[in-house]
């Protein structure tokens, strides 16, 4: 039996330990903060019991030492009867909350007045504090106690009972184990309500996340503007949403350009194939017929290269290899690359580049971004113009500025240049495949810079803006 009920208890117990924790966050915060109230008013009873009987304590002693003192002056001044008879008084108004003991012996005469059975015999020296067992509530409170020699050789003990202590701490026991259950309903009902009111902003997220995975992508979380934590969480979340919403959009963008740019040279190559078994090109033909198979699978080959690259700058990865570029060094590292195509086409070049520009940044992938805007600028700037490349601090970002004279891009068309694979339609019969400005996006996006498209009056200015730090 005794076995059963021990065997079920502790199945009771883990039943209990099992359902907490697997409770709702609101109920575990409840309890939480609750637990915690009452540790804390535990605590605060705790020490005012404990200073109110450290008070009482010395208000009985310093009462026991007063009417001492007072005997004594009063048998100083109206001699031993005068003090007898204020004894016999004070014994005769005694009550039970207020018990009040006196001996007086006179041993010469042998004469005793005392409300006591026997002097104590604990008590040996004079002016001392003692404990005595109570006579009216013996193994329940204390009798303290002190005594003095009076001039006349007599001896003069008073003492007070300790029962006025014991009942306010009866008292404040009660008084604190009602305030104790008080408190701890009102606890528990206040937290239950701040904790559902401050949680409701989750139940809210949770609800618009539960509407986004049936599909509706369009929904956002809704949120007051009050600045408050929940309230940058929901912006913070809308904003990830938004991010999300691009990138799929920019797939769907990039599988639609995909399909279409890459459907010529996959033609292409299979119409030289299905030709090739049909007719055998002969040995004259041959050369060429590989070369142009090799440049529609080089075609490709590149989109996917590119492609890929700007999905690893797009990752993020990247970020933990930036050390301290000089921009100034950089752009004239671009300047002299270019340099042999810029004479070709018999195009001036004018430079404004600092001393040191220092920043932090990935300097192959920065090198990259100034190769590929200079390649557009190069490649529609007409010939004998101008193309001018800017290095300047303004504030704490680095400008890069490319502006060249040629034809530039329509107003309408400047925010879809930065799609993978997106090509104006006036440029789809020149060479390219429509990544470079997607790369040079996803570099600046990669540095946390800004990158704009104006109007150079004529032609196109390019303005990339990048942190110091």
């Amino acid at each position: 039996m005794r076995r059963s009920f021990i065997r079920y208890a502790a199945r009771g117990i883990a039943f209990v330990k099992t359902n907490f924790w697997r409770g709702s966050t609101a109920t575990k915060i409840t309890l939480f903060n609750a637990g915690m109230l009452m540790l804390c008013f535990v605590l605060l009873l705790a020490f005012t019991q404990w200073m109110s009987v450290r008070f009482m304590h010395e208000h009985i002693e310093e009462s026991v030492s007063s009417e001492l003192s007072m005997l004594v002056s009063e048998y100083d001044i109206d001699g031993r009867e005068g003090m007898l008879s204020l004894i016999r008084d004070r014994m005769a108004r005694n009550s039970p909350e207020h018990e009040r003991f006196y001996w007086y012996d006179d041993p010469d005469s042998g004469a005793v007045l005392s409300n006591l059975r026997a002097w104590p015999t604990e008590v040996s020296a004079v002016s001392e504090t003692y404990f005595l067992p109570s006579p009216s509530h013996p193994g329940k409170t204390k009798l303290m106690a002190r005594w003095q020699n009076l001039p006349g050789g007599e001896r003069l003990l008073v003492g007070f009972d300790e029962y006025e202590l014991h009942s306010m701490q009866r008292k404040l026991r009660q008084s604190a184990t009602v305030s104790f259950v008080v408190v701890m309903l009102l606890a528990w009902f206040a937290g239950r309500v701040i904790t559902r009111t401050a949680l409701r902003p989750i139940e809210t997220i949770r609800e618009s996340a539960g509407q986004i995975m049936d599909g509706d992508l369009r929904h956002r979380i809704p949120h007051n503007n009050s600045g408050d934590e929940f309230d940058q969480l929901a912006i913070t979340l809308n904003r990830m949403l938004d991010r999300i919403s691009h990138l799929i959009a920019g797939i769907e963008g990039t599988t639609d350009n995909i399909a279409h740019d890459l459907r010529s040279p996959l033609t292409r190559h299979r119409a030289r194939l299905e030709a090739s078994l049909a007719a055998r090109p002969n040995e004259a033909e041959w050369p060429q017929w590989v070369e142009q198979n090799i440049s529609d699978i080089d075609r490709v080959l590149s989109t996917f290269g590119a492609l890929l690259k700007i999905a690893r700058v797009d990752s993020g990865v990247l970020r933990k290899e930036f050390a301290s570029v000089d921009l100034a060094q950089l752009c004239h590292d671009v300047v002299d690359y270019v340099e042999p195509l810029v004479e070709a086409r018999e195009i001036r070049l004018a430079v404004s580049i600092p001393e040191h520009a220092s920043l932090q940044g990935h300097r192959d992938l920065l090198f990259q971004l100034l190769i590929n805007v200079f390649d557009n600028a190069l490649k529609y700037a007409p010939s004998g113009s101008r193309v001018l490349l800017l290095c300047e601090r303004e504030g704490n970002r680095w400008l890069l500025r490319v502006a060249d004279q040629g034809p530039g891009i329509a107003e309408a068309e400047r925010g879809r240049v930065f799609e993978r694979l997106y090509r104006a339609d006036s440029t789809r019969q020149l060479p390219g495949l429509g990544l470079g400005l997607s790369l040079v996006h996803a570099v600046v996006t990669l540095h946390r810079g800004v990158v704009n498209l104006a109007d150079a009056q004529p032609g196109l200015q390019v303005d990339v803006r990048l942190p110091i730090s």
